[in-house]
């Protein structure tokens, strides 16, 4: 609610934001009250990086410090201020993360006494390949002698100037924030800090390529980072402690020593949202947080420990579209009960099915589910822009190219069109006339057309993406390969961008020799399709998150115009 809420507090300033390119030269050591280096808006939006040193050329280098402080016009203490985090992408080519001596959660530290001697010191550096959003190290002391890993990039460090006149090394988490080092602090989540002073005085820094809970051996891959973030205030909104909302959580961060204080205050604040924000009864708070909630244990080395508690959104009271503070422009109705959904499917109102696999083959560097995720970030990206009203996702479709490899689901076509006019029609019912299939495969391109003009008998209009059309030009701009249409260079791409941490990169082989563009086949003998042992048709190694994002944001904004054109056509009666 706080992310929607912040919407009625731009919407006087979208007209005039501002885009803000900052290069920072000098980091600070301490989180405190100081000049601030750039002054932006409510609604403005800055592209930095944070901050390269020598500590990352060499042991025992000095920390580069933190960017900062960014004053926010109008921010004044018991406001909270709105981070968004739109991009947190690393811009070097190695990280490196060290452990050992006195620091660690595995280690004797400085403020527990213990008899067994110091772990050795290691230093260990990582090869980050940006494009492919992979980080690979070497195990000289182990069987396997190299290991490559996705990446999952975030920011270690986001505050404000603390209370008073108080000053925190960039070691220290608190309630400004500070050295949280939550790895749900990345792209796609939005911050909330207690605003002490007037500005609020933003800091940042602490990039980690990737990170595991906990931070054990008291580094993530360290590097430093691209960042483009958007800011924003609540006014006269008090909160005590950082909170974090992504598209599934509800998150609060509490710092503190022991870990069952941080744990606690964590709980408490999460607890306080909810009562403040979702009229919840704190008795019924603590029940349902109780049974549901999630922990992540964000970091176990810091002079305070950090805990983020997390309620998954789907346990929130569903809001109307249109009502009240919190209304977003589409809604989910997956997420409310019929008595809402009855003052939503109106004649008016486009209905959106999303159609992506759940089980198909994807090669061996994506999984079987690759279309579920393209269909469920393509449908968020559209219920955040448009007044859609968003069915689940269908996770079955015809796709018969791809039977002979485990694990892939495929209906027949007839069953595809039946099932989407159904759909169609069970929802025609109740008002609505106008559907928009977000489509994600091509095979299913010919059933979706059998079941427009189905329908378009019956008076309802019928539309639906066609995924080698949209976002085209974009695909011709940046393709290298020479030949591909699955799991290959562009759909990899994507799912680079969309979801990182769900591509093998160190898996992607280019593969399907150039019959004719499926169905494919496993077996070399047979002449009527595409020879590929992988799965592959095209060549995913050449990929990269940068490709990904220009195919990505060309198919949204193509989606969103036919989005448009539907929700203009006049409707036919019958």
């Amino acid at each position: 609610m706080l992310r929607a809420l912040c919407g009625l507090t731009l919407a006087a300033s979208v007209a005039s934001a501002e885009t803000h390119h900052f290069k920072p030269t000098v980091g600070h050591p301490t989180f405190a009250v100081r000049p601030p280096v750039l002054t932006v808006k409510p609604g403005d939006v800055l592209e930095s990086e944070s901050l390269w040193g020598e500590w990352y050329e060499k042991a025992g280098g000095k920390w580069p410090g933190e960017v900062g402080p960014i004053a926010i016009e109008g921010a004044e203490p018991g406001d909270t201020l709105v981070v968004e985090m739109l991009k947190i992408r690393p811009n070097r080519d190695t990280a490196v993360s060290t452990q050992g001596g006195r620091f660690g959660a595995l280690v004797p530290d400085g403020g527990t006494a213990m008899l067994n001697d110091m772990f050795p010191r290691g230093r260990y550096v990582w090869r980050i390949d940006r494009a492919r959003m992979t980080g690979t190290v070497d195990l000289p002391g182990s069987t396997m002698k190299s290991i490559a890993v996705p990446l999952q990039p975030m920011l270690g460090r986001v505050a404000v100037a603390p209370e008073g006149d108080m000053s925190f090394d960039g070691l220290w988490p608190g309630r400004f924030g500070g050295n949280m080092d939550a790895s749900d602090v990345r792209e796609g989540t939005t911050v909330y800090l207690p605003v002490f002073h007037p500005g609020a005085l933003f800091y940042f820094g602490d990039g980690h390529a990737l990170m595991g809970d906990g931070e054990v051996c008291g580094s993530g891959l360290e590097t430093s980072m691209d960042v483009t973030f958007r800011f924003g205030l609540l006014k006269k909104k008090t909160i005590a402690w950082p909170r974090f909302e992504d598209a599934e959580h509800l998150m609060v961060a509490g710092s503190a020593r022991p870990l069952s204080d941080a744990l606690r205050i964590a709980f408490v604040e999460l607890i306080d949202w909810l009562v403040a924000d979702y009229g919840f009864e704190k008795a019924d708070a603590y029940q349902l947080v109780s049974q549901v909630a999630v922990i992540r244990v964000a970091n176990m080395v810091d002079p305070l420990y950090t805990v983020v508690a997390k309620l998954p959104k789907r346990f929130l009271p569903a809001r109307s579209a249109g009502t009240g503070a919190g209304a977003s422009p589409g809604v989910r109705l997956g997420d409310m009960p019929w008595t809402d959904a009855e003052g939503i499917l109106t004649p008016d109102r486009v209905v959106v099915l999303p159609l992506g696999a759940g089980a198909k083959e994807h090669g061996p560097h994506l999984t079987l589910g690759n279309d579920l995720i393209l269909a469920e970030y393509e449908a968020a990206r559209l219920v955040a822009a448009r007044p859609v009203a968003l069915l689940p996702t269908l996770s079955y479709g015809h796709y018969p190219s791809f039977v002979e490899y485990p694990g892939t689901v495929s209906l027949s076509a007839d069953t595809q069109k039946d099932v989407v006019v159904e759909i169609c029609r069970s929802i025609a019912r109740y008002g609505p006339r106008r559907f928009y299939v977000l489509n994600t495969g091509v095979s299913t391109v010919p059933p979706l057309q059998a079941a427009a003009a189905e329908l378009a008998r019956e008076g309802i209009l019928m539309r639906f993406t066609d995924p080698l059309a949209a976002g085209k030009a974009a695909e011709d701009a940046v393709r290298q390969q020479k030949w591909g249409t699955h799991a290959d260079e562009l759909e990899t791409s994507m799912i680079l961008y969309m979801k990182p941490s769900a591509v093998r990169m160190d898996r992607a082989v280019a593969d399907g020799e150039r019959v004719r563009p499926g169905p494919l086949t496993r077996d070399r003998r047979r002449t009527d399709r595409t020879y590929s042992p992988s799965g592959v048709f095209g060549d995913p190694t050449l990929a990269t998150w940068q490709k990904g994002e220009k195919i990505t944001e060309a198919t949204v904004a193509a989606i969103l115009k036919e989005i448009d054109a539907l929700a203009a056509t006049p409707l036919v009666r019958r």
